[in-house]
């Protein structure tokens, strides 16, 4: 399947892999592909975000700022239950972050595995391809997939810029209307 992806979207999925090395991440999950997605403003999905508000610099540090508050999987509601146990989920995780990058070289190198959901996201990829008709796998069908996936990253990124996935899927489809 890795084939049928544009150049500009296995550098996304070749990006997600570098994030969560340097994260120390044990796995690829869908925020690291979203992270990777807002790295450029020369790809398609972002020339669709940046025309519904969501550009550049802005975007890269709300989705930064997620991914570094809900590491490895953990999310808003996850960090609630947790803090209703007395855990403050924010300290534990600059506890761990703290040791891995002491500059000591303890970050994890190389190839990252993909989480279940990661693997989702690239299937649901290849659907949002094939329901637009397009005989390839670009940015705009990887952002597509994470959406629908439904990674808490993704969507709360979105709720920060008042946009909905309706909205995305929407400056998707019209862009693919105008490519022809």
């Amino acid at each position: 399947m890795f084939e049928r992806f544009t150049r500009n979207a296995r550098a996304v999925v070749i990006g997600a892999q570098e994030i969560a090395a340097q994260a120390g991440a044990p796995e690829v999950r869908p925020a690291h592909l979203l992270e990777s997605i807002a790295r450029t403003d020369d790809t398609l999905a972002m020339q669709l975000l940046a025309e519904l508000g969501a550009s550049g610099e802005e975007l890269r540090r709300v989705v930064r700022g997620l991914n570094a508050q809900y590491s490895d999987g953990l999310d808003a509601d996850d960090a609630e239950a947790l803090k209703l146990l007395g855990i403050d989920l924010e300290e534990v995780i600059s506890r761990i972050d703290g040791p891995l990058n002491d500059g000591r070289g303890l970050i994890p190198k190389g190839h990252k595995r993909f989480a279940r959901e990661s693997k989702k996201v690239l299937e649901l990829s290849l659907r949002e391809a094939h329901r637009l008709g397009d005989g390839f796998i670009g940015t705009e069908h990887v952002l597509l997939g994470i959406l629908r996936q439904g990674d808490s990253t993704a969507l709360e990124t979105l709720q920060a810029f008042d946009l909905t996935v309706a909205d995305v899927r929407r400056a998707v489809d019209e862009a693919d209307r105008r490519a022809g």
